[in-house]
């Protein structure tokens, strides 16, 4: 990845891109270092420090969202390495002043996408000084993410199953109306198919007592019966 780095930024030089900030098509499979030609020789040390220490202890890259990141745990961790840029209130014309910032020969060194942590150089301490205390932060960080999503995705399982029990609840809830229902509406079925029933046994009796029951009152007779034994459900049952 250094040597990669290394001429894919030469090749930007002779573009006039000098800075990885300048640079408008950022592509991850660069490491992201934003400095000075003069300052890559110390910027790509760093960075060669860096992945061996990282790969020593197992871990590796990722590129992801078109970023080159740092993989721990399976948690992406994003970095940078840059020149740093100091802010300086400079005093103008009418005591009115602003902010300028003034370029230095220090590097920065910066994980996280946002709440970013950083590390600077300074006069007794430089950030290659600062390496095993960046791999901590970033396996640190790692690690807590690691577990918090852990515990995410057991939340989501129990949230899952025990949408699942609701769903089963209810549809067991359902089915109990539905054969509840049946159930009514079966016996209202029997209470009519015997009532009508009655009814025929009644008319044929009378009809009989009157002599009167000629071929289309027998016919009416035998559909009634016909229908009744339709709407009777233990007939039904009997069938089946």
């Amino acid at each position: 990845m250094v040597q990669k780095t290394k001429l894919d930024l030469e090749k930007l030089d002779e573009n006039n891109q000098v800075t990885w900030g300048e640079r408008k098509n950022y592509t991850g499979s660069l490491l992201p270092i934003s400095v000075e030609p003069k300052l890559r020789s110390r910027a790509f040390s760093f960075m060669d420090g860096l992945i061996n220490l990282i790969e020593a202890n197992g871990h590796g890259f990722k590129i992801a969202y078109n970023r080159l990141h740092i993989e721990m745990y399976g948690q992406l961790t994003e970095f940078n390495l840059r020149q740093k840029y100091y802010r300086l209130r400079v005093k103008g014309d009418y005591s009115f002043s602003h902010n300028t910032f003034v370029k230095s020969d220090d590097l920065e060194f910066q994980v996280g996408s946002y709440a970013r942590k950083g590390w600077i150089d300074k006069k007794t301490i430089k950030i290659e000084d600062y390496l095993p205390k960046i791999y901590s932060h970033i396996e640190e960080k790692s690690k807590k993410w690691a577990e918090h999503r852990r515990h995410q995705k057991i939340e989501e399982k129990k949230r899952e199953a025990q949408r699942k029990l609701e769903e089963e609840k209810e549809m067991l809830i359902v089915i109990e109306n539905e054969k509840t229902e049946i159930l009514i509406q079966n016996a209202s079925n029997y209470k009519t198919a015997h009532e009508i029933r009655l009814y025929l046994k009644a008319l044929e009796q009378k009809l009989n007592l009157r002599h009167k029951i000629d071929e289309s009152l027998r016919d009416y007779i035998h559909w009634a019966y016909n229908k009744a034994n339709e709407i009777d459900p233990l007939l039904d049952e009997i069938k089946d």
